[in-house]
């Protein structure tokens, strides 16, 4: 495997050596891995590559609004691995796609786009763009980077698919990652088409009556820590239980308290059936990845995340606020 950063030409060369595709973004996906999937699905078909696209689930109510979802498989993994290349996007290593190593064992190549602090150069031919606010962004770079006679630009629903990528991973461009490139990149699929409209009326705009309920379910239960810096939400099985919620239905809650002046850190501690997973946010003066690297996790500066297993809810928010402590004490 390669331990450098490879150019998008040499994405572009792979691309076009392959016939038979295996394409997949990480687990639980989000707006970026998945618009990413489906805009690489619909540019790899309309090179005439045939494409096998996989998801894990479940798939976020909010996303499922996006053109092309219907040639994903979700949850349901190829019979057979006779793939001669597989593609994951945003997937900071091999695992996070989910139990793929029988396809990625018998791949020819393996191409890994990223763009978070930390990844591993796992592929054959890897792209990991730190600096880069989306894996959207990189997708939309590969774009420009053909060379050919023709220009190869994103169709309107392709344009749709990567704005939905880049606009969920800036916070709708007001995180630390909405760079200038961010946003050329953002004028340049609207221009393309981008449904801008529906993406953020769908995404941003769209709640279910169980989905405010949890959320104030969850205002409810905030807590204020260390000296106000540090809020922490639990939600627990019973929390869910009580409106027929599911974990999946708390997509910005843990932003809310940021909104609190002074509050450095907020944290989404979830009670799930077979884990307690966790949400981090910050304002910016703390980078929550490096709390949720200590915990397995990873993400961006200002939204990570990370899952416990065999560890009650309780244990698992005890040990977090001991990190968090750390952190904010002197701030």
């Amino acid at each position: 495997m390669e331990n450098k950063t490879s150019s998008l030409r040499a994405i572009w060369e792979a691309i076009n050596t392959g016939k038979k595709f295996f394409i997949a973004g990480h687990l639980n996906p989000d707006g970026d891995s998945l618009g990413c999937t489906l805009t690489m699905t619909s540019l790899l078909e309309r090179l005439g590559k045939k494409v096998y696209a996989y998801a894990a689930p479940a798939i976020g109510n909010d996303l499922k609004f996006l053109p092309g979802l219907e040639k994903v498989h979700v949850g349901v993994l190829p019979e057979k691995a006779d793939f001669d290349t597989v593609l994951l996007l945003e997937c900071s290593d091999r695992q996070r796609g989910g139990d793929l190593e029988f396809v990625l064992q018998k791949a020819k190549t393996l191409i890994n786009i990223d763009h978070h602090l930390v990844s591993d150069a796992y592929g054959h031919v890897n792209h990991i763009d730190s600096k880069a606010s989306s894996t959207a962004e990189i997708i939309f770079q590969l774009f420009e980077a053909y060379s050919d006679e023709q220009v190869l630009l994103p169709t309107p629903d392709e344009a749709t698919c990567l704005y939905t990528g880049l606009v969920t991973d800036t916070g709708r461009f007001v995180h630390s990652n909405a760079t200038a490139e961010a946003l050329r990149v953002g004028s340049a699929l609207v221009a393309l088409g981008a449904d801008i409209a529906k993406i953020n009326q769908v995404i941003y705009f769209t709640k279910s009556y169980i989905e405010l309920k949890l959320l104030g379910r969850a205002l409810e239960k905030m807590e204020m820590r260390f000296d106000n810096k540090y809020s922490q939400i639990i939600l627990t099985r019973r929390d869910f239980e009580a409106f027929g919620a599911t974990p999946a239905q708390t997509q910005g809650i843990v932003s809310q308290p940021t909104m609190i002046p002074g509050v450095e850190v907020s944290a989404l501690i979830k009670e799930e059936p077979d884990k307690v997973s966790v949400n981090l946010r910050s304002r910016g003066g703390v980078d929550v990845s490096a709390i949720a690297q200590q915990f397995g996790g990873g993400g961006h500066a200002r939204a990570s995340g990370f899952k416990v297993i065999g560890q009650g809810v309780s244990e698992v928010a005890d040990a977090l606020a001991e990190v968090v402590h750390h952190v904010v004490k002197d701030i």
